[in-house]
């Protein structure tokens, strides 16, 4: 019997932690994402994240993530992102994809994400404590893609700090 219940409790253990581990190792951005993104190939890796709903096992709904970009300086292009295909949904007629432009934010793009901006006080997460501040910033860079008002993706880039956000909302 003791080692029936060794056994199940190593099972649990293990699924535990395999499922923690999926969920603080999980980057929706990958290199061809960042290719989308910038002329140069940029070396990107997850610094945090902050799942705004909590644990869930991948049913993303809310979260922001932030990244530490390559030390080369990063050419900005006002023509990109040039995208067909964002985390597996194909662009529309009806997509709004904002090229890249310096912050602050312009009145349509206030429009499109005031609830996506203001729902959560980043301010209080040691992850996006610099994100309202970086946001106003001339010298840093936004851009976005809106499949609908469900679905909006959020990326601003601070070349002074070497930092990437990547907002994303996928419901409510």
């Amino acid at each position: 019997m003791k080692k029936v219940l060794f056994g199940l409790g190593a099972i649990v253990f293990a699924v535990i932690f395999y499922l923690s581990y999926t969920e603080f190792a999980y980057s929706p951005l990958e290199d061809k994402d960042f290719k989308k993104l910038f002329k140069q190939n940029v070396d990107a890796d997850k610094l945090c994240s902050i799942d705004f709903l909590g644990f869930n096992a991948k049913g993303e709904l809310f979260e922001i993530y932030k990244y530490g970009v390559s030390e080369i300086e990063i050419e900005i292009d006002s023509a990109l992102p040039n995208i067909q295909v964002w985390e597996n949904k194909e662009i529309t007629s009806n997509t709004i994809v904002g090229k890249w432009k310096t912050c602050p934010l312009d009145t349509l793009s206030t429009q499109l994400y005031e609830f996506t901006l203001t729902a959560n006080d980043f301010d209080k997460w040691d992850c996006s404590n610099t994100f309202n501040k970086e946001l106003k910033d001339p010298k840093n860079y936004y851009c976005y893609i809106h499949l609908n008002e469900l679905e909006q993706y959020f990326l601003l880039y601070n070349p002074k700090e070497e930092t990437f956000y990547y907002l994303r909302r996928k419901g409510f």
